[in-house]
């Protein structure tokens, strides 16, 4: 079978030929969608790369040593155009995810979208409609769920090993992140309404694997709070630009609720400056039979972080440390931060649904985000505050 081919949007040219996350804004895909596709050559196939500009995608061919036959281009019209292009990657900005996509599925090219796949519900909406119009097969990155971590806590769920879950609670703390300083270009973050900051990335990314795990919720309750409404800008430099940068995205979200099982749920998010037990992910699944606890430390949930762990009591048996590590060489042998992704892409090429989200299951990670928006009032508090401040 031909290698799937592979055209990406936002492969910045790097400051050297192993770029990483600490190279700065900008480099998500060089640091984990290429290395995740040159790992996979039988499955894939980089043929063209498109940035804002033709000669920055020129850059970025050579920089990154691609082949001398893909092509550079400098909108995504005229990728979704390119008759050799499978499969469009787009790895920028979610602000941008909209205008980038729509152009490729409309060229009925299949699409992978980082998350989320939308600058909020609407555009996730319209995104879908437009997947489903061109009968492409899409991708969204969540990547968590193809952790092999999330993978075995699904398995002993549906073994039954644990009985019937009643009850499951997550406790998720952001000392990863800054506490109040932010760096220059990356505002947004701190932007509730630019679709991409802490509540949709940072919480959202453990919460599709919450429910792709135990099932959506049918009933919920939640309260959302800002307990840090300045932050100071910094240059990549480490020169202040901004004492105090206005943020307007939640940094503390609880949420509880049932499920569709009928799983008592619930989740809680805290910004701290460091957590008291060094744990960013606590995460408890109780049954009539046992419990299980998954703990990420210092770190993002999707990133594959090395040191989690995942214990298991059975009844009033030892509590057991589960193996869930992958043998893969291929897949250790990448970045930590790509390895998810790698899983993804592998799992794409031979149509596994499971461990894949398209458009449409990703789309109900939007509406459960959104519903708990509206629990929390937010969207509603967050206008009221603007009126005040305009009118004082």
């Amino acid at each position: 079978m031909a290698p799937i081919r592979v055209g990406i949007i936002g492969l910045r040219p790097g400051p050297d030929e192993k770029p990483t996350l600490a190279s700065g804004l900008g480099y998500w895909a060089a640091s984990t969608h290429l290395p995740a596709l040159k790992a996979l050559p039988e499955q894939y196939e980089i043929v063209a790369v498109c940035n804002s500009h033709v000669e920055s995608a020129k850059q970025a061919i050579k920089g990154y040593r691609l082949s001398e036959s893909a092509r550079a281009y400098g909108n995504p019209e005229d990728l979704a155009n390119d008759p050799n292009v499978d499969l469009v990657v787009v790895s920028v900005n979610v602000g941008k995810h909209f205008e980038l996509a729509k152009p490729a599925l409309e060229k009925k090219k299949h699409v992978l979208v980082e998350w989320p796949l939308g600058a909020g519900l609407a555009e996730a909406e319209e995104l879908c409609r437009l997947a489903e119009t061109a009968g492409v097969r899409t991708s969204v990155g969540v990547q968590g769920r193809a952790d092999p971590l999330v993978a075995r806590v699904k398995n002993i769920i549906e073994s039954g090993q644990i009985g019937k879950v009643v009850s499951s609670s997550a406790w998720v703390s952001t000392s990863v992140l800054s506490y109040n300083t932010w760096m220059e270009k990356g505002e947004y973050f701190l932007d509730h309404k630019s679709g991409g900051n802490l509540f949709f990335i940072y919480f959202g990314h453990f919460l599709d694997s919450f429910v792709h795990v135990l099932g959506d919720f049918t009933e919920l309750q939640a309260i959302m709070k800002n307990t840090v409404p300045e932050v100071s800008i910094y240059s990549a430099e480490g020169v202040l630009v901004n004492p105090a940068y206005p943020k307007t995205s939640a940094d503390h979200i609880l949420v509880q609720g049932v499920l569709e099982s009928g799983t008592v749920a619930s989740l809680t998010v805290r910004t701290v400056r460091d957590e008291v037990d060094g744990v960013s992910f606590r995460w408890i699944i109780s049954g009539t039979e046992g419990e299980m606890e998954v703990i990420i430390p210092h770190g993002h949930w999707q990133f594959s972080e090395p040191k989690r762990t995942l214990k298991l009591k059975i009844g009033k048996n030892e509590v057991q440390n589960v193996d869930f590590q992958s043998s893969d060489e291929v897949i250790a042998a990448l970045p930590t931060i790509g390895t998810n992704i790698a899983r993804q892409y592998r799992a794409f090429a031979k149509g596994d649904t499971d461990i894949v989200a398209s458009f449409q299951s990703a789309l109900k990670t939007h509406r459960l985000l959104d519903r708990i928006l509206k629990a929390a009032g937010w969207e509603a508090f967050l206008m009221f505050v603007t009126q005040y401040m305009t009118t004082t």
